[in-house]
């Protein structure tokens, strides 16, 4: 029905789900959502549902906690994953994990483990490179993204968010998102671009966490770096 109004939908957003709860029950729940987010997508003509690990903090599900990144709370989300993605295999849609330095996927070579250990093809990695930025990576995101694209490989990545990130003035270190092209975005986008590029015709970069006003200009400002650098995008 989308599609014959000419909008075309990419993906799907269950972003507060929960898989590494203690309580199992939890879990089953948020696995339950999942299911029913995968029978809405099907029904939409949208080919993925993204979802986040969850936290440990009761408080959200991106928020940091100190055994969100232990081999017990990794344990649970395989098994959630095993679950959840085999749901959507039964639905014909693909599960896009979104990472982050505070979760239990918390880098490339972590995510990739996971992914290995469930052993879906329904299950991949929805990359969004300023998540997996730290005080290390930051100044130098053109080869933390390429180095996140190489070590998870294509068969492994749906797509990608662009966003925009900066370091604040003030103590000690907080590194904040930003939109893509402000004034104060760091974000190698070349780097980004020169990867995506590399991807399937399927593969896809949605700009996000922006207001409808601001979107005309951050699209223009990636078009603009993607015709410097020689890449083409429909």
């Amino acid at each position: 029905m989308f599609r014959d109004a000419g909008v075309e939908l990419v993906e799907y957003g269950r972003y507060s789900t929960n898989l590494v709860s203690p309580d199992a029950a939890v879990r089953r729940q948020n696995v339950a959502s999942l299911r029913e987010a995968f029978r809405v997508a099907r029904a939409a003509g949208c080919p993925a549902v993204i979802t986040g690990a969850g936290s440990l903090d009761p408080r959200g599900a991106w928020l940091p906690h100190p055994d969100n990144n232990t081999e017990k709370t990794r344990e649970r989300l395989i098994t959630s994953l095993r679950e959840a993605s085999k749901a959507a295999e039964d639905q014909g849609v693909i599960l896009g994990l979104e990472c982050h330095t505070v979760t239990a996927l918390s880098n490339a070579q972590t995510t990739r483990a996971v992914l290995d250990a469930v052993g879906s093809p329904a299950l991949k990695v929805h990359l969004d490179p300023v998540n997996w930025l730290t005080w290390e990576t930051v100044y130098r995101s053109g080869e933390a993204t390429s180095r996140m694209f190489e070590t998870l490989g294509p068969e492994r990545l749906l797509g990608a968010h662009s966003k925009g990130v900066t370091v604040e003035p003030r103590l000690i270190i907080h590194i904040s998102e930003s939109v893509t092209g402000a004034d104060d975005d760091i974000f190698d986008h070349a780097a980004l671009l020169r990867e995506a590029a590399k991807m399937s015709r399927d593969f896809y970069v949605v700009i996000e966490h922006l207001k409808p006003e601001q979107m005309p200009a951050a699209r223009a400002h990636l078009l603009k770096i993607a015709e410097q650098i020689g890449v083409q995008f429909d």
